[in-house]
């Protein structure tokens, strides 16, 4: 099996992580501390194995969510993807291969029942083991690597020898100090103890079993005494029941006599009542609804005598209730004031020009506003155009005459071109001079050095004739240079010369500076002047166009085009005020004319004088409609109670002619011809009914008392004489027997008086107590001795096994590995003692107590390697080595490489480490680096 990658979703420092093996047999895994090598490895072995809850405490993500992750496994079946997640399925893996899904018990069957524990101590080596085997005391240590390469852990030993602790602290054949010898010898005293009580207690064993007998006699009187109880008992129930037996033979006489009414209905009664109850209500209200349908019709004539013509109501409904006076009053109000408002506007209104009488607004008007915008654009932007371009020419020319200016006056302060060539000429004298006199200073500079060198030469050896003569040279060298510099008149000359000839030159780039901006200003200004000509033209279309929409409107002549739609819109705002003015006028006179028609038509209607108001005809009107509808709704109101109380009538027919019929039937089978007479048969069936009620009444309480029932009324006299004498018999024997109990009890209160005296000594129970407890106290104490000296058993076994079947392939495989990374050493060897030595080239034993740190580490390291091997080929799990090289020189971890390849070939090996790997190993591997600060991404 190899892991070829992985995802992790969420564990410890990792988040959404993603890592690739790329199918890869020895990886390594490189990263500083705290870059996440050692959560990286817990995650690998949580998704193949799992984790308890406590050791996964110290993996929650720090993100806050849950601990998850997925595998991708090289299995000899093919490659599956190996999931879990902390809060799915229960915290069990699911297993993908392909698109089918497998479980938990899947995935154990593929590791062959390899757990967590045991694939730590075998298939990971990390820097605790190693920490752990250098607190080993030296004569431990050749047991604790026998160890490591025969289970892969360092601790069987520590393991071997506690169990070997306890079992001497808890018993030993010799000796009393330990646990179960000191408790054997306990339990032996407390059983002589219990012995001497028992011995005590047999004494009084005679009395026991005469108490014994007393209470076996005095339990079989107090049976007796309950029989004869119960004898008495069902006698007075006998003896109870003759009195309802009596009652049921005159109840039986009394039926006798009402034989004749058996025929009666059996719920006549309660249906004659019934029936009897609704015929009253029915018949009260029909008599009742008849009654007010008299009434109904007598209201309705008086209604109709006062109600108007259908025709003139309609009318006067249209004019009275249905025209909104107040509305008509307020409309003709409002039109009054709009009146007189368009009369204000239109004598407010201003024009700009004067309204022409031709103006008619159409719809060419509504168009033309269109059609002079753009003129009107056109002129303006022209407009603008030409005050730009004017003064753009203004602006270029006052600069160009800057120009001129300028250029007038640096004329005047140039020289001739015949006396600038002049004082350039002079110029080049003057510099020609002051070379001359450099390079005459050349041999001035020769004695100097020449003079220097001989005065160093004559101190150095003393010579003062050289010294002097050096320094005489010296003198002579700084009084030529002194004469050949004095100041004159020609530096002064020399330095106004250029001064001049400087001058000059800059006046000349100045006007040639003034002559390329007088250039392109001249061409801006040609080119102003030609966009004015265009202007000219465009003007003169524009003009062209606004003769052409004057002939279209010919009132616009005295108007300027900028404001033509201006005064069109000033004009045209004085025909609508005009138009609404002459509206507004029309529609008051004819609300004026239909109110008063409508005023002179209600008048006439109503037949009221003609010198009544208005407002009276409207009031009067409103009045006479109210009161027409309420008429009306009067009339209707009674009419649809008229037809309603019909349809109830007709209803309560309906209703009356069953019940009438079924009353009918019942007189019938009562035998009565009127209801009084049935009411009497009815009684009469009343009485014989309880009598049949009484009947099973006493009969239950007869079978309640006498459930057998063999008791009858014929028999009651002889019956209640030979109870009574039998009660008064088991009476009797009843006092008999409880005189004996009372003798036996007495006899038996001696005898337990007599026992408690000597059962009031505890010590005998107390001791009996302390016995049983001690023997479970001591059979607990063999459990544990037993389970102890079972595993103990069992692991030496085990070592043996191991030792004698498979270590010896283990340790000549470690002894190879060994002797690679050692070449100072042949290899390993056991004793006959079964200790673990190491061999030198010349085959001497050298104890392990010998070695170095390093050495011991490095063997430790060998076997483990050989032992994983070993298992790995009968079944092959990845190798996982953390920082297991950190205390290994460079030369000996070198020699770790090779072997390390050829384990590769039979498992995966995934190495962890801090340090930088060497260029040769990350050659012949897969190598990925963590860093400190890696949360997300992928490798």
């Amino acid at each position: 099996m190899q892991i070829s990658g992985g995802h992790i979703y969420d564990f410890g420092k990792w988040h959404d992580y993603t890592f690739d093996f790329q199918e890869s047999s020895l990886v390594i895994i490189q990263g500083e501390n705290e870059a996440g090598k050692s959560t990286l490895k817990a995650f690998l072995i949580y998704i193949l194995f799992g984790m308890r809850t406590r050791e996964l405490e110290s993996y929650k993500p720090r993100t806050g969510g849950t601990p998850g992750g997925r595998l991708t496994l090289r299995l000899p079946g093919g490659q599956a993807v190996v999931e879990r997640i902390l809060d799915r399925h229960n915290g069990e893996a699911v297993c993908y291969i392909g698109s089918e899904q497998k479980d938990q018990q899947w995935l154990e069957d593929q590791l062959g029942g390899m757990d967590a524990s045991v694939f730590r101590q075998v298939f990971t080596l990390d820097t605790e083991s190693l920490v752990s085997l250098q607190l080993t005391e030296k004569e431990h240590l050749g047991q604790v690597l026998l160890d490591a390469g025969q289970t892969g852990s360092a601790d069987v030993h520590k393991l071997e020898k506690k169990l070997q602790q306890e079992l001497q602290q808890l018993f030993r054949p010799q000796g009393r100090k330990p646990r179960i010898n000191a408790m054997l010898h306990t339990v032996s005293e407390q059983e002589r103890l219990v012995q001497e009580l028992a011995d005590k207690e047999a004494a009084y064993q005679p009395d026991k079993e005469k108490l014994r007998a007393t209470l076996e006699k005095t339990n079989e009187l107090q049976n007796h005494k309950a029989e004869l109880r119960a004898q008495i008992r069902v006698q007075k129930q006998v003896l109870q029941a003759i009195p309802w037996q009596k009652k049921a033979s005159f109840a039986k006489e009394q039926l006798k006599q009402l034989a004749h009414v058996e025929g009666f209905p059996s719920e006549g009664f309660e249906q004659m009542q019934k029936i009897q109850y609704q015929l009253q209500t029915l018949e009260a209200q029909y008599h009742v609804h008849k009654k007010e349908s008299a009434l109904i019709q007598k209201d309705l004539v008086s209604t109709k005598e006062q109600l108007l013509k259908d025709d003139l109501y309609k009318e006067l409904y249209e004019l009275g209730a249905r025209t909104d006076w107040t509305a008509v009053k307020k409309r003709i109000e409002l039109l009054e004031e709009e009146r007189d408002k368009l009369r204000n506007q239109l004598a407010r209104v201003h024009l700009s020009y004067p309204y022409p009488e031709d103006f008619a607004w159409n719809s060419h008007m509504e168009e033309a506003p269109e059609e002079w915008r753009p003129l009107q654009e056109k002129m303006m932007i022209l407009q603008a155009e030409s005050k730009r371009i004017h003064q753009s020419i203004a602006e270029k020319r006052q600069e160009i005459d800057k120009m001129d200016h300028l250029q007038n006056r640096i004329h005047q302060s140039l020289l001739s071109e015949k006396e600038y060539r002049e004082l350039h000429n002079k110029n080049d004298r003057k510099h020609r001079g002051n070379d001359l006199r450099k390079r005459t200073i050349s041999p001035i500079i020769l004695l100097v050095v020449f003079a220097g060198l001989l005065s160093g030469i004559g101190i150095l050896t003393a010579n003062w004739l050289l010294a002097g003569s050096g320094i005489f040279l010296l003198v002579g060298a700084g009084l030529n240079w002194r004469l050949g510099h004095q100041p004159g008149d020609h530096s002064e000359s020399s330095s106004y010369i250029s001064e001049k000839l400087t001058e000059q030159k800059e006046l000349r780039v100045r006007w040639r500076q003034l002559e390329e901006q007088r250039h392109p200003l001249e061409i801006q200004l040609m080119e102003l002047q030609q966009e004015q000509s265009e202007q000219v033209i465009r003007r003169e279309y524009l003009e062209q166009q606004r003769a052409i929409q004057i002939e279209k409107c010919p009132f616009l002549t005295d108007v300027p085009l900028v404001y033509w739609e201006k005064a069109v819109h000033e004009w045209k705002a004085k025909e609508q005020l005009t138009e609404a003015q002459n509206r507004v006028r029309r529609e008051l006179e004819e609300e004026q004319q239909r109110y008063t028609d409508s005023i002179d038509r209600l008048g006439d209607i109503m037949d009221v004088t003609i010198d009544a108001r208005p407002e009276e005809i409207i009031e009067q009107a409103e009045y006479v409609i109210e009161s027409q509808q309420k008429l009306r709704h009067a009339k209707e109101q009674l009419f649809e109670r008229e037809q309603e109380i019909q349809r109830y009538l007709q209803e309560l027919d309906k209703q009356l002619k069953p019940l009438q019929e079924q009353k009918a039937i019942l007189l019938e089978e009562g035998g009565a011809n009127d209801y009084h007479q049935f009411l009497h048969a009815a009684e009469q069936y009343r009485k014989r009914k309880q009598l049949l009620e009484e009947l099973e009444h006493f009969h239950v309480q007869v079978r309640a008392i006498l459930p057998d029932g063999k008791y009858r009324s014929e028999e009651v006299e002889y019956e209640q004489d030979r109870v009574e004498q039998v009660i008064a018999k088991l009476e009797t024997e009843q006092e008999a027997v409880e005189e004996e109990l009372d003798k036996c009890r007495q006899h038996a209160a001696t005898l337990q008086v007599k026992l408690a005296d000597l059962e009031s000594d505890t010590t005998a129970s107390a001791a009996y107590h302390e016995l049983q407890r001690q023997k479970q106290v001591l059979t607990a104490a063999g459990r544990k001795w037993a389970v102890r000296k079972l595993a103990y058993d069992m692991l030496s076994q085990t070592k043996r096994t191991f030792q004698e079947e498979r270590f010896p392939k283990v340790l000549r495989e470690a002894s190879s590995l060994f002797s690679q990374v050692a070449d100072q050493y042949s290899g390993l060897a056991l004793t006959e003692a079964g200790s673990l030595v190491v061999k030198d080239r010349y085959s001497r034993d050298i104890a392990l107590g010998q070695l170095s740190r390093g050495t011991i580490e490095q063997l430790y390291l060998c076997m483990r390697l050989a032992l994983s091997r070993h298992l790995g080929m009968q079944q092959s799990f990845p190798l996982l080595i953390d920082d297991a090289f950190s205390h290994t020189d460079i030369e000996r971890r070198g020699r770790f490489l090779p072997i390390l390849q050829a384990a590769a070939d039979v498992q995966q090996i995934i190495l962890f480490t801090w340090e930088e790997p060497a260029p040769e190993w990350t050659q012949q591997s897969k190598l990925l680096q963590l860093e400190k600060t890696q949360k997300t991404g992928s490798l």
